[in-house]
C-alpha cells in the first residue's frame, strides 16, 4: 500500500467513525423523544449501545491500517 493510499484510507476511517457517532446521537435523541418520561435513561442506553460497535470498528480499522502501513524510507 502506498503512502498516499494509507493516508486516504486513514482519513476515510476517521470521517466514517465521526459520521457514525453523529448518527448515533441522532438515533439516541429520536428514541429518547419517544419516551419523554424516561428521556435520560433511554438516551444513554441507546447511545452507549451504539457507541460500542462504532468504536470497535474504529479500533479494528486502525489496527488493520497500521498492519499494512508502508515502511518509512
Amino acid at each position: 500500500m502506498s503512502e498516499y493510499r494509507f493516508f486516504l484510507f486513514h482519513k476515510l476511517l476517521v470521517a466514517t467513525v465521526n459520521i457514525l457517532v453523529i448518527v448515533a446521537l441522532f438515533v439516541a435523541m429520536y428514541r429518547a423523544s419517544l419516551y419523554p418520561d424516561e428521556f435520560t435513561p433511554t438516551f444513554f442506553s441507546t447511545l452507549f449501545t451504539l457507541f460500542c460497535p462504532i468504536f470497535l470498528l474504529g479500533y479494528i480499522g486502525k489496527r488493520y491500517l497500521n498492519k499494512h502501513r508502508p515502511a518509512l524510507v
